[in-house]
């Protein structure tokens, strides 16, 4: 590794223009990518900033363009005195072979069609910002949980975004494409859905938008060039440590577990690892070392599949997938390591629609009798028109405002609120259960994970245990103590109430 060339023994090199790049440049060199900036540039300025740059790279990068398997200059005009532009690229080069990548700095000067070099950085890294000391903890769940013991009546935070993330910038790695969409499988038999960018879809900004705003993210799998520092997306767009330090929440981040199919992103001096990590994810695993193209990618579908289809303990899924890539040692695993249905369930978020009760109305449509509210179906009662109206006028009685779920698509359970609280007083002629929130679990009944209150089960949730589990602390929560239906058998309409 060559040290970071102090600025004031930088030797100043000057480069006569070169000749035109198509004529120097082959293979992994890309065309530059010019950076927005204040400063304004004619087409002929731009031409000879592209030339000049092209020939500072091919002069003092040579060995490392060979050992490339693409080579992205991204510059930026920083300013103008008089004729003299001042200069700045980052070039971020991508291994042939497995998922490392290393990022130079230049700073250079252009005038009179030549290109004079005045700092060259190694192996760069942007120096931290202002960095937001993350609070260690009074997350939301923690207070929900806090709340149940309590019996502090505070809303459970609503749920925003996916459940899990699959990407990969890697479009020129067929293994990795195929891994990406092998994982989002996984993800979608697991979770019902997943967000998978692939190729252009994987910017920095759309994978950030994620990590920062999601709410019900749980897993996030990332395949792609990386080192301690930095991972790379779309456009060799470096997502560096800093960007994760920075006075930014990642409610994505908090409580999921972080998969990152990169070389060395858990190897000194862990930059990125310990940025990730102080935004308090469940789980953090990484490459420790240079992580081969074609075998490790694999490692993450062997994974995900043995801990979230298998309900292996996630510990044991990765040095088992590891081993069976010939890997052992390959990856790290900082934090928790256990059942992932423990990660599951301890981000708790609420899955709901409001509704305004006003609006809603019994509507036949699409050959069946729904529950509407405006434009939006809330309930489906095919033939049944009696049942349709009676169930809009439950929603009106409670004056219900959002219709919720656990477990979509498909949920077992639908549950109503009024206000952030449960529906309470009974409805005239109703069909109702009794049940008691005290003795509501999440048990493994006859092969498959049932919420039951003693010996009656009330919801299957076939093999989710997670979603099981989840229903019934939301049972507990708003203390339920009446499930009710509207057209049994097979009720169009299931609500609880207290």
């Amino acid at each position: 590794m060559r040290k970071n060339v102090p600025f004031l023994l930088t030797p100043i090199l000057v480069l006569l223009v070169a000749a035109p790049l198509t004529a120097e440049v082959g293979g992994p060199l890309r065309a530059i990518q010019l950076r927005p900036s204040k400063i304004i540039l004619q087409a002929a300025e731009k031409q000879q900033v592209e030339t000049l740059t092209h020939g500072l790279l091919t002069q003092h990068f040579s060995a490392e363009i060979g050992r490339s398997a693409a080579v992205h200059p991204q510059i930026t005009i920083t300013g103008r005195i008089g004729n003299k532009l001042n200069a700045e690229a980052l070039i971020i080069f991508l291994a042939k072979n497995d998922y490392s990548a290393t990022v130079s700095k230049l700073d250079y000067d252009i005038e009179g069609g030549k290109a004079t070099l005045r700092n060259k950085v190694d192996n760069f890294t942007p120096p931290a910002g202002v960095v937001r000391t993350v609070a260690a903890a009074t997350p939301a769940v923690m207070q929900i949980k806090a709340s149940l013991l309590k019996n502090l009546k505070l809303s459970l935070p609503q749920g925003h975004g996916p459940k899990a993330m699959a990407n990969t910038a890697n479009t020129e790695f067929p293994s990795a494409v195929q891994a990406t969409n092998d994982v989002g499988n996984i993800f979608t038999q697991a979770f019902g859905s997943v967000d998978k960018k692939i190729g252009s879809a994987s910017t920095k900004a759309a994978v950030m938008n994620v990590l920062q705003t999601s709410t019900n993210l749980l897993a996030w799998n990332n395949i792609g060039h990386g080192n301690p520092g930095v991972i790379i997306q779309w456009n060799s767009d470096p997502m560096w440590s800093t960007d994760f330090s920075s006075a930014t929440n990642f409610s994505g981040l908090y409580n999921s577990v972080v998969l990152l199919n990169s070389c060395n992103v858990c190897a000194s001096p862990y930059s990125l690892k310990n940025a990730i990590m102080s935004h308090h994810p469940r789980a953090y695993i990484g490459g420790l070392i240079s992580l081969p193209v074609a075998r490790s990618e694999y490692v993450d579908v062997d994974f995900w599949r043995a801990t979230l289809i298998n309900g292996q303990s996630m510990g044991i899924a990765l040095n088992t997938a590891a081993a069976a890539h010939g890997l052992t040692g390959a990856f790290c695993l900082e934090g928790f390591n256990g059942r992932f249905v423990d990660v599951a369930t301890s981000k708790l978020t609420e899955d709901c629609n409001s509704m305004n009760y006003n609006n809603v109305t019994a509507a036949f449509a699409g050959g069946a009798w729904k529950v509407v509210d405006g434009g939006a179906w809330l309930l489906d009662f095919g033939a049944n028109k009696a049942n349709a109206e009676k169930a809009r006028d439950i929603i009106k009685h409670y004056k219900l405002d959002k219709q919720c779920f656990v477990g979509r698509p498909h949920a077992p359970m639908t549950y109503f609120t009024v206000a952030g609280s449960a529906p309470a007083g009974a409805y005239p002629g109703e069909d109702s259960i009794p049940l008691n929130p005290v003795n509501v679990k999440a048990s493994f009944v006859g092969g498959a994970w049932k919420v039951v209150d003693g010996s009656s089960w009330l919801l299957d949730f076939g093999t989710k245990e997670a979603d099981a589990k989840i229903a019934a602390d939301i049972i507990k929560f708003y203390g339920f103590t009446r499930m009710c239906f509207v057209g049994r058998p097979n009720p169009g309409m299931t609500y609880f109430r207290k």
